[in-house]
């Protein structure tokens, strides 16, 4: 069952590479490829569980791997310089360096939304406890929310422009910690 989990894996990222090198958008070879993808993680659990998966999936991954080193490989080289500019990395000349917006950025990103992901990850551990879960399960669902959490709310801040709705955002899920903070459950 491993073998035929690892085929799909392999099958599913080439049916996808062909896919996504066509002219036109392909439904149905999309569709065969995560679908392939699919069965190769269901074969993979079925056989071994967690690590049957892990299994297939590191068989995908190697093909994806031999796939793009080819395409790197034999790849033209472009014919346009690079730009020198590092996508507002560092001011140019004269331009301000912006060090105050920079770092409310890091902690609005960093800080904050990792803050924001502990209250969101605490009001779920207390939402699975009010639902009827068990305690190891609740605190094990916590500690799986926390870094999705963070990484979603770090992603969806960066795309927001104005602070005061960056803000705003991670009060909200802040907020969904503090009953858990408030009732001495987060202990």
């Amino acid at each position: 069952m491993m073998w035929l989990a690892s085929l799909a894996a392999i099958l599913s990222v080439l049916v996808l590479r062909v896919a996504w090198g066509r002219r036109t958008r392909s439904h149905a070879l999309n569709g065969a490829g995560w679908g392939l993808m699919l069965l190769a993680a269901g074969l993979g659990w079925r056989a071994a569980g967690a690590w049957g998966t892990s299994v297939a999936s590191l068989a995908g991954m190697g093909a994806a791997f031999v796939l793009l080193a080819l395409a790197a490989v034999t790849a033209p080289a472009g014919s346009e310089r690079a730009s020198n500019r590092r996508a507002g990395m560092l001011p140019e000349g004269g331009e301000p360096l912006g060090l105050a917006r920079r770092v409310a950025t890091f902690a609005i990103t960093v800080l904050l939304a990792g803050a924001a992901g502990v209250g969101a990850a605490l009001g779920l551990r207390s939402l699975s406890l009010a639902v009827g879960a068990a305690e190891a399960n609740a605190i094990a669902i916590g500690f799986f929310a926390m870094p999705l959490a963070w990484a979603l709310l770090g992603f969806y801040v960066l795309m927001e422009r104005r602070r005061v709705r960056q803000l705003g955002i991670l009060a909200v899920f802040v907020l969904a910690g503090l009953p858990a903070f408030v009732t001495g459950g987060a202990a």
